[in-house]
Parts: structure tokens; C-alpha cells; sequence
């Protein structure tokens, strides 16, 4: 689902849509706000027309006519070390574009 205006190209008309209803915001809402979860893309950027899906049509990806169902959702304590996040649009392998984030972080073993 989509949480925010910014994540669905046509947010007035998709109100009424599975995956943007007012419940489905409201709950994700809770997570990012009250539990205090972190949404990567949003921490580095809050440019619109970042989406992650479009429906299956040529012309919905080629006018962008997108929404954002795609997140990586992070504990307060990990935002300082997301780096970069980005939708590219190419390669796709399905309706969904890959959600690519870039943390500084070493991992030791």
C-alpha cells in the first residue's frame, strides 16, 4: 500500500482504491509515526514521483502514472547510516521497479 499523497501519482482519484484507503494509510501511518519506524526513501529524499509500480500498460509507465508500494522500513536507531535510495525504473522483471538503498554500514562476521 501506499502511505502518503506523494507516493500515488493520481492520490485524489486513488482514495477510494485498495491500497490507498484511509485505514491502509492510517495503519501504516502507526508504524512510521507512532512505532517510530523509519521509511528509507523518505529519509534521503521527498521528491514525488518516485514510484515502485505502475499497472500493466505501456502507456501508465510511460506518462509515470505510478504508485510507491515498495518500502524498507528501518528502526530509528539505523537512519543515520542510510547513504542513498533509488527507484530506477530500468531493469524492470515485473510491474514492480527494483527499490535499491545504500547504507554505510561494515558488517563483521
Amino acid at each position: 500500500m501506499a502511505q502518503q499523497k506523494l507516493d500515488v501519482k493520481n492520490w485524489r482519484d486513488s482514495q477510494q482504491s485498495p491500497g490507498f484507503l484511509a485505514p491502509e494509510r492510517a495503519w501504516m501511518d502507526e508504524i512510521v509515526g507512532t512505532m517510530g519506524y523509519v521509511d528509507a526513501l523518505r529519509e534521503v529524499s521527498r521528491e514525488g514521483d518516485q514510484y515502485s509500480w505502475w499497472p500493466d500498460s505501456e502507456q501508465a509507465e510511460m506518462l509515470n502514472l505510478g504508485w510507491r508500494f515498495d518500502y524498507q522500513l528501518l528502526t530509528p536507531g539505523l537512519r543515520r547510516f542510510v547513504r542513498n535510495a533509488r527507484l530506477p525504473r530500468q531493469p524492470r522483471f515485473s510491474q514492480h521497479a527494483p527499490f535499491i538503498v545504500d547504507y554505510d554500514w561494515t558488517l563483521t562476521i
